[in-house]
């Protein structure tokens, strides 16, 4: 598969030293950029408003948009993708009128069901951030095995989450040759363990600050450490549904 390069971004996040994961950070701003598309000026594009039609939001990126506090946008995106839901649905629930508990009623039921599990199915935000990180994540793999520079910042770097790791590494068997993926495989890993090494010392000792023995020990930083293990472990910056 061809990607394209993004390399500003992708610098940028990894030059970011108070990102939890490098493409969290990426993904956050994703998402974003995707919310923002939708609410504005493209919600009049017919193009825009057939695909919203047809594909729709996921339950959570429904929400996103609402929150976002565009009324007159959400207004228009909801009145024509509930057009299209009629028009599907409102066949099925004239052929359900009048039926008993038969063996046609429970068809019925069962095509109303799939008409409806399928379009829940689909997100065009989801869709476009998952276009976004094989983008992400093809520069990210093909700059660490290009640029020695871009190999030292990403050794400064907070790495990546537990979430994110399995994509680095595919993507990484996908572009590199076998000795600098090897490479690859070893920083990952080793830039991993200490995270997870450091994060576990980091909840402990926060754990032990609630004793009363320690009250006047130093937090060491530690104050919000379960909320740091946690990022790195889940993701703040996921693909909710993937496409």
């Amino acid at each position: 598969m061809k990607y394209t390069l993004e390399t500003i971004p992708v610098w940028d996040a990894v030059e970011d030293t108070s990102a939890d994961c490098i493409f969290c950070t990426l993904m956050e701003a994703a998402e974003l950029r995707s919310i923002t598309y939708y609410l504005g000026s493209s919600v009049m594009n017919p193009e825009t408003r057939v695909k919203v039609n047809s594909r729709g939001f996921c339950p959570d990126h429904y929400r996103a948009l609402m929150q976002a506090a565009k009324p007159q946008a959400m207004a228009l995106i909801s009145h024509t993708h509930l057009m299209q839901t009629q028009k599907e649905l409102r066949p099925l629930l004239a052929a359900l009128q009048g039926t008993k508990r038969t063996a046609k009623s429970r068809k019925l039921i069962m095509q109303i069901r799939k008409m409806i599990r399928d379009r829940e199915q689909g997100c065009l935000i989801c869709d476009s951030m998952q276009e976004t990180l094989n983008r992400y994540l093809y520069t990210f793999v093909f700059l660490w095995g290009e640029n020695p520079e871009f190999r030292e910042a990403v050794s400064r770097s907070n790495g990546i989450c537990i979430h994110h790791l399995p994509s680095v590494l595919d993507m990484a068997l996908e572009v590199l040759s076998g000795e600098v993926c090897a490479d690859l495989f070893d920083a990952i890993s080793e830039h991993m363990e200490r995270w997870i090494t450091q994060s576990v010392e980091d909840v402990h000792w926060m754990t032990q600050m609630y004793k009363s023995e320690n009250r006047d020990k130093s937090w060491r930083g530690c104050e919000e450490a379960q909320k740091r293990a946690v990022r790195r472990e889940i993701g703040s910056g996921r693909i909710i549904r993937n496409p």
